[in-house]
């Protein structure tokens, strides 16, 4: 008797069942989620794969480890947007204070600066005045050195670090 406590149930039709989404069947959502960059991407085109072959929300929910109301969203921007609802938006996070296309020019610029050197050696500090002087940022000792990383700078072993 105490053992039927212990035994676990049959789970395998819990939720509803997902209403018909129009378009499923235009894509092919298990070769998406494979060939797709972002995870996000792959587990959203993963859980459409479930509910395509069947499956409920709740039981792609599960199959995906998120919770069941993840995936009423991501249905709900499907029905919306169609396949471009599913895909990753930009946006987010803290914005550049430098643009991109000028960081390969920074790179240039303390290229320069290095053969203009005696001994081509230059200081964090001359990087940083330089940076200030030109976009008017005071960016801290990481920053300066993950944007000359960007830029693509095999300078950073050259510059001697300094503090700000």
């Amino acid at each position: 008797m105490l053992l039927s406590f212990f035994i676990k149930k049959d789970n395998s039709m819990k939720g509803r069942k997902a209403r018909a989404l129009e378009g499923l069947e235009k894509y092919d959502f298990a070769k998406l989620a494979t060939s797709q960059g972002s995870s996000i991407e792959r587990r959203r085109f993963l859980a459409f794969a479930h509910i395509k072959d069947g499956k409920s929300f709740s039981e792609a929910a599960r199959m995906i480890k998120v919770k069941p109301s993840t995936v009423i969203n991501w249905a709900s921007k499907f029905h919306e947007q169609g396949i471009d609802g599913l895909k990753e938006r930009g946006g987010r996070g803290v914005k550049r204070s430098i643009p991109k296309n000028e960081e390969a020019l920074i790179g240039q610029a303390v290229l320069a600066m290095q053969k203009n050197r005696p001994g081509g050696r230059i200081r964090g500090r001359d990087v940083y005045e330089m940076v200030k002087l030109a976009y008017g940022e005071s960016l801290s000792n990481g920053s300066l050195y993950r944007l000359l990383h960007r830029a693509g700078s095999k300078t950073t072993y050259f510059i001697k670090q300094s503090k700000f």
